[in-house]
């Protein structure tokens, strides 16, 4: 089956909005992982300053959001290296796998509120 000429067949489409799903959640990891360096950076320095206390749902809660990010990581490798016919599936786990990260990192942040001094 041809396209018509200047049409771009289903193929197409389907690669060029995998790469560029592809593209923009990696700028989405990368950044993520930025924030949560300065959230760790920042918890460190309240905790020697004395501003907040340590605690172990404090340190859970940090392990937490690293494994859920860790997870989106994972899903996007899987994303990047499917098929251009199962991306779509894989695409829906990662939108979950941010989500999750979303939670854990709201649930850090409260317990940072819980654990402030």
């Amino acid at each position: 089956m041809t396209t018509p000429y200047g049409t771009t067949s289903p193929h197409v489409k389907s690669v060029s909005a995998k790469a560029a799903y592809s593209k923009a959640a990696r700028k989405k990891l990368v950044e993520s992982k930025a924030k949560l360096d300065g959230m760790k950076a920042a918890i460190k320095h309240a905790i020697t300053m004395g501003n907040l206390r340590s605690s172990n749902k404090l340190e859970f809660a940090q392990e937490a959001v690293e494994a859920r990010l860790a997870a989106a990581e994972t899903r996007l490798e899987l994303l990047r290296k499917s098929g251009d016919d199962a991306w779509e599936e894989h695409k829906n786990d990662l939108e979950n796998a941010w989500e999750d990260l979303s939670h854990s990192i709201n649930k850090l942040v409260s317990r940072i509120k819980d654990e402030t001094s």
